[in-house]
């Protein structure tokens, strides 16, 4: 997939002027409130018109204000999951999820309504009035919709901002397993910082309108261009795993990589994908093996990066193939002396591994 996009919009004293091009996977749109995030898809979608400037799809313009081309938003196979679900509430799941399906020719589905519906679980829920639903559940059955319709580009703004939780692990997990398993490209609007580590191949900051930088999401930690507007203090690890076994009857075990993880008791059975996070202040870091101590997990690991932010300092640790990082005080670090490369152990209680689990 490749969406270019050289676009201007003004609002009042506000005005969005964005030139970049965006490739295969998930790439993060990143910034402060009011900074043209929602403005920009739906411009991609086609539900503002740009008011100067080009947008192609694939190849195919969509827009473009020199050549008069302005394709309706049906017309350009972009599926769109808003913050607050937008279904239609006259109709019930089933009904929602039939429209765009129903609407689709049979060459382009993907697969069938029954292949979504399983995807997000939604068995349970599918002849019910969405509007006898919870947030989560509404949110799972956007996204659904969207699907169904089986896009060539799914936008999504904010999807998670509103939800608890194991709607929130749920959904970063079953975003993952589409763009991977359906070859499904994704533009993902959000704040969170932790949302964009976890999902985002790549991500975009914007700011009053700006392009700031882009890049790895990595980037959000270590870039003081975004740093006054970047919540650090609730940057938290989400990480995906294979359920290992019980440890005890209030103690289960979770395989992340090469990793074993000990977390409190997970509903999810052996074998079965979950979604836990670690808030990455929670995470104590020592330069020697500790003995004697309560916390159930001790990981060797050994340091990546050292990232530098206006109130925290973020490590991130290489371990078992994967990435966790933690969130110290500049002083902590002079005090232990730390360096790139040098080799460390991750303290982190069982308590500290929330689970993001949706059963």
């Amino acid at each position: 997939m490749s969406l270019q996009l050289n676009v201007t919009k003004k609002y009042g004293g506000f005005e969005l002027a964005i030139q970049t091009v965006i490739g295969n996977g998930i790439t993060g749109i990143f910034g402060p409130s009011a900074s043209g995030k929602s403005t920009l898809l739906n411009c991609i979608a086609g539900f503002e018109d740009p008011d100067g400037g080009q947008i192609t799809l694939n190849s195919k313009t969509v827009f473009s204000s020199s050549f008069k081309i302005n394709i309706s938003p049906e017309k350009r196979r972009v599926g769109y999951v808003h913050q607050h679900s937008a279904l239609f509430p006259h109709l019930t799941v089933r009904q929602n999820l039939e429209f765009g399906y129903n609407l689709t020719e049979k060459y382009r589905r993907v697969g069938n309504l029954e292949d979504v519906v399983h995807l997000l679980q939604l068995e349970q829920i599918i002849e019910r009035g969405v509007t006898h639903l919870s947030g989560g559940e509404r949110q799972r059955v956007a996204l659904a919709r969207s699907l169904a319709a089986s896009p060539d580009l799914l936008l999504l703004d904010e999807p998670l901002a509103s939800l608890d939780l194991p709607f929130r692990g749920f959904i970063l997990e079953k975003l993952r397993e589409v763009s991977r398993g359906w070859n499904l490209d994704m533009v993902y609007v959000s704040h969170s910082v932790s949302e964009m580590i976890a999902l985002a191949d790549s991500v975009i900051v914007i700011r009053n309108g700006m392009k700031v930088v882009e890049g790895n999401a990595s980037l959000l930690l270590n870039n003081s261009s975004v740093a006054d507007y970047v919540d650090y203090g609730s940057f938290e690890n989400i990480l995906q795993g294979v359920v290992d076994d019980s440890v005890d009857e209030n103690l289960s075990a979770l395989t992340i990589g090469d990793v074993r993880l000990i977390t409190p008791k997970l509903a999810a059975e052996k074998g079965k994908q979950t979604t836990v996070s670690i808030k990455a202040s929670d995470i104590i870091v020592s330069k020697y093996l500790p003995a004697a101590i309560s916390a159930r997990n001790i990981l060797k690991a050994n340091i990546a990066s050292i990232n530098h932010s206006e109130n925290s300092t973020f490590i991130d640790c290489e371990i078992g193939g994967r990435v966790l990082t933690a969130a110290l005080t500049r002083q902590s670090v002079l005090d232990l002396g730390l360096r790139t490369s040098d080799e460390v152990y991750l303290i982190i209680k069982a308590t500290s591994v929330i689970p993001m689990e949706l059963y």
